[in-house]
């Protein structure tokens, strides 16, 4: 055998690691096994560094009862190396921990096997629906295995066997592995409130009409064994499982489905004061599962990014490289969280998770090992990498996480933002790489394109820069690529602002290149004018003839070959669409509210299967069709449908290609329908003349709230994808004209709201007031606050998500030194400051009936103060309450019956 690292027979000290003396090899007999198993004894996970192969062969040598010769290998054929040898913070855990198995991240067989070891049971779709049409909050693993749930008419265990699973892997089963990620919004179980449930249905019911194939769910709390474990093997099946959590989340075969949002608290409170409401949880003292009041429960509100966990299932999700297989379900359609979809590099990831929330601190060490194990058995074997909307600091971290791609040959990025410097990073990290295609669109990007070196493209065969507005710079580039590359068959530069100059400098260039079948100039401005015309024949005569050529080469090939190559693009997820069954399912009607169906391509024949469906359909109010490859087609058929439906209230159409046709249509559809409130239209491809259309029938219809035409109004991270108009003038004037009428028509709606409200406070009847993100304002709070300075009926009081600021939350604090019915006040997400926040800090030291008020999510510039404010606002709150349940348990003296002897 070789020989081992020098410092395994030097006195190290215990927080270090020599690695440098690692790569200095000695005689075999001088190395002692307790020099190595002190070297293990050190590992340090934050740590980096390279280990020839001969030493990992003497550790392992030393340590034979702990790895084998045979596990050595299977181990090394993923590890990341270089000429050095092969990363010690990726071998090291496997000779520490060998009886960790090593799954594949590819394979199906490998995910039913980490199934069948760990003993982790999926969980069918019809049994969430049956836990939320009977009212039941979900049980434990240990109770769910022994319930059941109808599928088809036949009654079937709740829980899916290994058998099938092994069916499915096998490929004679059809199913969708989803695995859910979700918050714990107690320690005792994690939707006590049903919350996550009613969403959870929402979505999946769609998903299981939609497709043929069975839907199969990981939820940790169902699916493994919870606290309490009776059983040796309950233990040792629930360890298994967190040794390779990441199976379910990085797995190519799994989705990825997010719950994001959190109980509202309005539905929390209302559920911890109801004392006939109880959750079934495991109860220690009586050693079985009890009823107990929500109260009880030790509650959880850490936002969902916040988690631990939650961003570690987001990690691994965004390690296989399809955005499409990590899906947001819950919240309002368009307004999902955006999350990373960057592999964030194992030291990165440790140093974040220092910062994270986690219900068991000691779980942290356990998802970094865990990161580091999927980070390297991810890259080093991926080939294709799909990002999407990515900020400057997401492209910092790309340019940092790219060289661990060995094998990369595919990069996309759809929609990203740099700067000067993270562009330049960027490129010059690709011109280390050997990437065969490379799909760039809606770039917004400070980069000096003449910079560019054209040996970063030497290997590429399919080059796309769509709708990056670069400009003449990039056709210079291009064509000097063109002048060199014998590799390039495909070239993309719709939407650049070329001018005919740069186009006549892309057709030249082509004289001199052979590989080329296809390049699309489409979207600039040069292609129109005589000189750009000129220049277009010429190239298509030219792309013309290297198509003739290609097309007499590969048939040449083919003959020799004697076979058919088959295409081997894979689908974007695993699963056949069966759009008719969801299709019947709005038909029929039923009480689903929500039509999800984003990112799926569906286009135009397909999504007018839909839209017929819901010609009649009375409970659908939500409609969102975001990035379906809808074109005018299909934004006509929707227009039409809409003209008779009228129970949708919002629709999402963005990223689609509706173009100004589409949109002429959907404006004429709005001059009759007063029932839509709100449509999101960003990266449409709208025109001047289309924007112009719908801003003129805008005029005539006081119902629309909102209409988004840049994503950013709905994801704060993500960038502008523009519309065409707004390059024109007359195009920004009809964006400003549609934003002030929708401006109005809010303004309008919320004094009408407010209006109608103060009326029916008058007959003393109302108890609660619900006016959640009816964008109320300063002015509107406070002419609410005039009747409600004399009502003695109102309890509670919702205004989340609206616009008050400071005038408005002083307002409702005058109202709190006169009433004292009031005991609950959501005011989160709001604008509220630090003035508004002290306002309503003094008026409940005044006011002994506030229970409680919610100021969570309003802007702070004072952060050390708005601890000291909040904190105060809550201690007083909890005491008020703790007061009145003192007053509760006093007898009314008064009301007692005295019975005479």
């Amino acid at each position: 055998m070789g020989s081992m690292g020098s410092c395994l027979c030097q006195p190290v000290e215990e927080d270090h690691v020599c690695f440098d003396a690692l790569e200095e090899d000695r005689p075999e007999e001088s190395v002692k096994v307790e020099d190595a198993l002190r070297f293990l004894k050190l590992f340090d996970p934050q740590k980096t560094g390279f280990l020839p192969r001969q030493t990992i062969a003497t550790i392992v040598q030393l340590c034979s009862s702990r790895l084998s010769e045979e596990k050595l290998e299977e181990i090394l054929k993923g590890a990341p190396s270089n000429s050095r040898g092969f990363e010690y913070s990726y071998i090291v855990p496997f000779i520490l921990w060998p009886e960790v198995p090593i799954y594949d991240l590819e394979d199906p067989k490998s995910l039913a096997k980490y199934l069948l070891d760990a003993d982790v049971r999926l969980v069918r779709a019809p049994y969430f629906y049956k836990l939320l049409q009977s009212n039941r909050c979900m049980p434990r693993r240990q109770e769910a295995e022994h319930d059941s749930c109808e599928v088809n008419g036949e009654k079937v265990s709740a829980l899916v066997s290994h058998e099938e699973v092994a069916e499915w892997a096998l490929g004679r089963r059809d199913a969708l592995v989803c695995s859910v990620s979700h918050a714990w919004e107690s320690r005792e179980h994690p939707d006590p409130c049903n919350f996550q449930l009613q969403n959870l249905v929402d979505s999946v019911a769609l998903w299981d009409a939609a497709f043929v194939d069975d839907v199969w769910l990981f939820y940790d709390y169902v699916s493994l064994y919870q606290f309490q474990r009776d059983t040796a093997e309950q233990e040792a099946s629930f360890r298994r499982a967190m040794s390779n959590m990441h199976m379910m989340y990085a797995h190519q075969s799994t989705l990825t489905f997010r719950l994001e949002c959190l109980t509202p608290a309005d539905t929390w409170t209302a559920r911890k004061e109801d004392s006939t409401y109880k959750v079934p949880i495991y109860h220690l003292p009586s050693n079985s599962i009890a009823w107990v009041p929500l109260s009880e429960l030790m509650e959880n509100f850490a936002f969902y990014l916040d988690r631990g966990w939650c961003r570690a299932e987001i990690e691994w999700s965004a390690a296989r490289g399809i955005p499409a297989q990590n899906i947001a379900i819950d919240g309002e359609p368009g307004k999902e969280v955006t999350v990373k979809m960057v592999p964030t590099a194992p030291e990165v990831f440790g140093k974040r998770m220092t910062t994270s929330a986690f219900t068991h601190r000691n779980d942290a060490s356990t998802v970094v090992d865990l990161q580091r194990k999927i980070f390297h058995q991810k890259v080093t074997v991926r080939k294709h990498l799909k990002l999407e909307h990515l900020t400057q600091a997401d492209m910092v971290e790309l340019a940092a996480s790219l060289p661990y791609f060995p094998q990369l040959k595919v990069l996309d990025i759809y929609i990203f933002q740099a700067g000067e410097a993270e562009a330049k990073a960027f490129f010059e990290v690709l011109s280390s790489m050997k990437l065969e295609k490379l799909s760039l669109t809606y770039a917004r990007m400070a980069l000096d394109v003449g910079s560019l070196d054209v040996a970063t493209f030497a290997s590429m065969i399919e080059l796309s820069f769509e709708s990056c507005h670069m400009g003449n710079r990039l056709a210079e580039v291009i064509a000097e690529v063109l002048k060199t590359n014998r590799t390039l068959t495909r070239i993309n530069l719709k939407g650049n602002q070329i001018t005919d100059e740069g186009v006549k400098a892309v057709a030249d260039a082509m004289a001199y290149n052979t590989t080329v079948t296809d390049l699309d100039l489409r979207y600039n401005q040069g292609i129109d004018s005589d000189v750009g015309k000129q220049a277009i024949r010429l190239l298509e005569e030219r792309l013309e003839g290297n198509r003739a050529a290609a097309e007499a080469a590969e048939a040449k090939r083919s003959r020799i070959r004697g076979d058919h190559r088959a295409d081997g693009r894979a689908d974007k997820f695993p699963g056949r669409l069966r759009i008719q069954a969801l299709a019947d399912k709005l038909t029929h009607g039923g009480t689903l509210s929500k039509l999800s169906v984003f990112n799926a391509n569906l286009g135009d024949a397909v999504i007018q299967v839909l839209i017929e469906a819901l010609q009649h359909n009375r409970s659908v109010t939500d409609v969102n069709l975001t990035k379906n490859n809808i074109t005018y087609i299909g934004a006509k058929a929707l227009a039409q449908m809409l003209t008779v439906n009228l129970n949708i209230t919002h629709v999402y159409l963005g990223g689609n290609q509706i173009g100004d046709a589409g949109t002429e249509a959907l404006a004429q559809m709005l001059k009759q329908n007063r029932s839509i409130t709100n449509i999101n239209l960003h990266a449409n491809q709208i025109g001047s003349d289309g924007i112009q259309v719908l801003a003129e029938a805008l005029q005539e219809n006081d119902a629309i709230l909102e209409i988004s035409l840049r994503e950013i109004e709905y994801h704060p991270r993500r960038l502008l994808p523009p519309n065409p108009f707004e390059e024109t003038d007359e195009g920004r004037q009809a964006l400003d004209r549609i934003k002030k009428r929708c401006e109005a028509n809010r303004e309008a709606r919320a004094t009408a709201d407010i209006k109608k409200l103060v009326e029916e406070l008058k007959t003393g009847a109302k108890t609660e007031i619900n006016l959640r993100n009816h964008f109320i304002g300063d002015a509107h709070v406070q002419a609410l606050s005039k009747a409600l300075k004399i009502n003695k009926s109102v309890t509670r009081i919702n205004l989340e998500q609206n616009l008050i600021q400071d005038a408005g939350a002083q307002a409702l604090s005058e109202v709190l030194r006169h009433n004292r019915c009031i005991t609950h006040i959501n005011l989160s997400c709001n604008e509220i400051g630090l003035v508004g926040a002290k306002a309503l800090a003094d008026s409940v030291q005044q006011n002994d009936a506030i229970l409680d008020i919610n100021l969570e999510v309003n802007p702070w510039r004072h952060h050390d103060v708005k601890g000291q404010v909040l904190e105060g606002i809550k201690e007083q709150c909890k005491a008020n309450r703790a007061a009145a349940e003192a007053r509760a348990k006093v007898p009314d003296e008064s009301a007692t019956e005295h019975v005479s002897p």
